[in-house]
């Protein structure tokens, strides 16, 4: 089944879905392999699982199968360079200071707003991406204060304490219809 729902508006309108940023880190062998990830979610209470789902291509896509556990380190607000680092887009030639340290045999991102320590269940197939599940065995919670970093519409943001307001739709007429884009 082929889907004429163009590419661009779909990754536009799932960026409007307001996410956290973390870094998942696993070891192959020596070296530690770490990447940038929005695509992380819970998946069960009981027992705890967790996934994040990496693109195919990506660096750490090779690894996983190997890797028999990865942490996932929910970013600060102020972490904004290392998530920038992570995903391969750091403009600079020196690296934004950053240190993992053993979480349980699993390398952890010191400093981050939370860690999980997983064991890998499985990988499974998510066309250009993978969905990697994860049982959670270990939880690092960071120091205060716990304000995460964002993602929203294509850029970093921050949380907010101010109240929001009665969304526009429902307050004024219509002037023209709403966009709808459906799957054929």
């Amino acid at each position: 089944m082929t889907s004429s729902i163009d590419p661009r508006a779909f990754r536009n309108a799932l960026g409007l879905f307001a996410s956290g940023v973390a870094v998942i880190a696993t070891n192959a062998g020596a070296e530690i392999h770490a990447m940038t990830a929005s695509a992380v979610s819970s998946l069960s209470l009981e027992p705890p699982l967790v996934l994040f789902c990496p693109a195919r291509a990506s660096r750490l896509s090779k690894h996983l199968e190997a890797a028999r556990n990865f942490s996932i380190n929910f970013l600060r607000e102020d972490q904004q360079a290392l998530s920038s680092y992570f995903a391969g887009a750091w403009k600079a030639t020196k690296a934004p200071p950053y240190r993992f340290v053993d979480f349980g045999g699993v390398p952890r991102l010191e400093g981050a707003l939370t860690s999980l320590a997983c064991t890998k269940e499985r990988i499974v197939d998510g066309g250009d991406h993978l969905i990697a599940i994860g049982r959670v065995v270990a939880i690092h919670r960071g120091v205060l204060p716990l304000r995460p970093l964002l993602f929203f519409g294509g850029a970093y943001r921050a949380v907010s304490d101010e109240a929001g307001t009665t969304a526009p739709d429902l307050v004024a007429a219509h002037d023209e219809p709403p966009h709808v884009f459906y799957a054929d």
